[in-house]
């Protein structure tokens, strides 16, 4: 054994306590509370920013009721053989894709297939981005269904996108 005497429990003082010790622990706290309040402003931010860019359920509502205004201004033109008021409601980029001859021809062959009850269905992607799905009954018995997809921009409606299909057993088919 050795010789040294046990120190006594608990010691008086404690071992390594004097002032440059408080200092550092004091500095320590003070980084570890900077670092959290980091941690929290952070958060708050990104949460913020997250919910900033979440879409407003009222301007989702206002936008597939003015998205569905156009298109049924849009067959209100064709209704009438007014192909050029119908074709200056797309969008400059479905322009380029879709000559005015090409669409006229194809509206005069095949409106009597959309003549009929004409069913729309909007849901809006975002308060700038509207798909409307439409069901077209004929009054010869056929079913053609469309898919209008709507765009905003410069504070105006434009069609910038339609793909038709022929229903089959009740599905929305698209070509």
């Amino acid at each position: 054994m050795s010789d040294s005497p046990i120190p006594p429990f608990p010691p008086e003082e404690p071992p390594n306590v004097g002032p440059f010790d408080e200092d550092r622990r004091y500095r320590r706290w003070l980084w570890v509370m900077l670092a959290l309040l980091a941690v929290s402003c952070t958060a708050f931010a990104l949460t913020t920013l997250w919910l900033g860019r979440m879409e407003n359920p009222l301007a989702l509502a206002e936008a597939d009721t003015q998205a569905t205004r156009l298109v049924e201004q849009h067959f209100a033109a064709l209704e009438r053989g007014d192909f050029h008021t119908a074709y200056d409601q797309f969008s400059a980029r479905y322009r380029r894709r879709l000559s005015f001859e090409t669409f006229s021809a194809v509206m005069a062959t095949h409106w009597g297939l959309l003549q009929g009850r004409i069913s729309m269905f909007p849901h809006a992607d975002t308060a700038n981005h509207v798909t409307v799905d439409i069901q077209c009954s004929g009054d010869e018995g056929t079913e053609v269904n469309a898919e209008f997809t709507l765009i905003r921009s410069a504070n105006r409606w434009w069609i910038d996108d339609v793909r038709w299909g022929r229903a089959r057993a009740g599905d929305l088919v698209y070509t």
